[in-house]
């Protein structure tokens, strides 16, 4: 007896929605049209019944359009229509910022729940400081939960950003109130957060003043600079119209002097992710730790290295530490936060070298070498590759060039290898004269190739990767001239450009993190100082002098 088999075909389906588009193109067997702002789309009612409840309603339903041709569809453009339709029949539309309010309208309309759900998607996916406002008022509109509040979290974590578009005058007291009493918002300063509240309610006065003294009582004033809570809260005609107000500014006053006699306002989350930085120093001195919030130094009463040109990387929240000098020491080791680790020695010996962390491997690129046994030290290209997880080093090719005290920093499967001080193979150290060469070493091919060159050559400097661009700071140009200047390389098409905003300071041998939009520099120039630049706007912070005789020299940032 044969047996029985549940056969399938692949790619059936596929071809059934092919014919059934072509069939629509030609019009063949359509027994309806859709007609939007003048224009007409052929159909198949079936299809449009399958794909849509709205449609599905309607020609189950004794409505009249069950019995007509031509159906048109007042609420939706024929551009949204097109979408509609090529979807229901490709399972393909085509999105963007200009179109997106237009197809959401008409998914929603029409209840085509499977575009819904990709438009929803688009909308997460391209959520921006820029469009989160426009995009919370269209999850409002439709009743999208999940939309609002990952546009919220937006809000939250760029509001000085998002704070500062007009769009952002147009939201109601409700949401200006729920906004500016969380304890969500990443902020510069809380003086960020009264003047945006001073500018909505003066924005339509009449209507707003009311809403003030509410309002008022959200922010954290504890968190204001006395000179401002003087200079300009006190000055403030609202705040001196309402007792309320008055009286919590006293308060704000009262807790400077006093502080242990009020309780003490809840902080909000700040403008950085992180609590802290923390500064390694490659010699013996204290590792210090820079509170973000607090702004002062602390001793984190673990040593640094004893060596003056060991290489220093972040790598998965722990520092690593490689070098070699003048036959000496071989040092190999990581901090993990409490002490050091001694790690596998490396089996090439390099010194004032480029060190990236690239996919989970750390890479060391080139500098000064050594042969084991021997004094003399030269300059090298080699790059040696250090596995974390199973503490082993090997070989990974060579770079093009050879420099010493170059930047590098990885991006995906690639290392930039920026600047540094130019040297020639086997010739005497070259201290002054600094290059501006470019190199890109593909970890996955293990080979290297020549990028464009940066502006200004440099060495001693520090490199970040932050949203798609490598941004190179500071260092020594041409005959060890300290430098302020910054420049930034688009990764998408390789040009360089410079900043318009200079550094504040010289800093020297620099070391930096990035730490939320921002990027944290410390130079061995300026020791002490926190230089801090912010990339949505352009702008440069700099921090005090706490700790000035306790943390200089050059060595690693991290952000914890």
């Amino acid at each position: 007896m044969a047996s029985t088999k549940l056969l399938s075909c692949d790619g059936h389906f596929d071809f059934i929605m092919d014919m059934l588009v072509k069939q629509r193109n030609n019009t063949d067997y359509c027994d309806v049209t859709l007609v939007a702002e003048g224009q007409k789309f052929p159909a198949h009612r079936a299809i449009l019944a399958a794909s849509s409840k709205y449609f599905h309603t309607m020609f189950s339903s004794q409505m009249k359009e069950k019995f007509e041709k031509e159906i048109k569809i007042k609420e939706v453009t024929k551009f949204a229509m097109k979408q509609v339709i090529a979807f229901i029949y490709t399972n393909k539309v085509l999105l963007s910022e200009e179109n997106i309010d237009e197809v959401l309208h008409a998914a929603s309309l029409m209840q085509v729940q499977d575009l819904l759900a990709l438009v929803i998607q688009y909308l997460s996916d391209e959520i921006s400081p820029m469009n989160c406002l426009h995009y919370r008022q269209l999850g409002i509109l439709y009743s999208l939960n999940a939309l609002v509040s990952e546009c919220d979290r937006c809000i939250w974590k760029n509001f000085d950003q998002v704070s500062a578009q007009e769009k952002f005058l147009d939201i109601d007291q409700v949401e200006m109130e729920k906004l500016i009493s969380s304890d969500e918002l990443v902020i510069e300063s809380e003086e960020a957060v009264y003047e945006c509240l001073v500018g909505w309610v003066k924005h339509d006065l009449q209507t707003r003043k009311q809403y003030f003294p509410t309002l008022f009582k959200h922010l954290r004033l504890q968190y204001v600079e006395v000179e401002h809570l003087y200079q300009n809260i006190k000055k403030e005609g609202l705040v001196r119209e309402f007792s309320d107000c008055t009286d919590l500014f006293v308060d704000a006053l009262f807790f400077c002097i006093k502080p242990e006699l009020i309780k003490k306002q809840k902080p909000r989350k700040g403008c950085y992710p992180c609590k802290e930085l923390i500064f390694v120093p490659n010699n013996q001195q204290k590792i210090g730790s820079y509170n973000m919030r607090e702004r002062e130094w602390l001793s984190l009463q673990v040593c640094g290295e004893h060596e003056q040109h060991v290489m220093f990387i972040v790598h998965e929240d722990m520092v690593y530490c490689f070098g070699f000098m003048n036959n000496k020491s071989n040092i190999s080791k990581r901090l993990n936060g409490i002490k050091w680790e001694n790690l596998a020695s490396m089996i090439n010996y390099h010194s004032e070298a480029a060190v990236a962390s690239i996919q989970g491997e750390i890479f060391v690129f080139g500098g000064l070498s050594q042969a084991p046994g021997w004094l003399q030290v030269y300059s090298a290209n080699i790059i040696s590759k250090y596995n974390p997880t199973n503490n082993t080093w090997a070989n990974a090719g060579n770079i093009n060039s050879f420099r010493t005290k170059a930047a590098a920093v990885g991006v995906g499967d690639v290392a930039y290898l920026c600047g540094g001080y130019e040297q020639v193979n086997r010739a005497q150290k070259n201290n002054t004269t600094v290059t501006a060469k470019v190199e890109m070493y593909d970890s996955i091919k293990k080979t290297c190739k020549v990028g464009n060159n940066m502006i200004e050559g440099r060495a001693s400097c520090a490199a970040v990767h932050f949203d798609g661009k490598i941004f190179v700071f500071g260092g020594f140009g041409s005959n060890n001239t300290l430098l302020t200047s910054v420049e930034f390389m688009n990764i998408a098409d390789g040009v360089w450009m410079m900043l318009t905003n200079n550094i504040p300071f010289q800093l020297g041998e620099v070391s930096a993190c990035c730490v939320g939009h921002h990027v944290a520099m410390y130079g061995s120039s300026k020791p002490g100082h926190i230089a801090l630049y912010n990339t949505n706007n352009d702008e440069w912070k700099s921090f005090k002098e706490e700790g000035q005789s306790l943390f200089n020299g050059r060595g690693c940032l991290m952000a914890k």
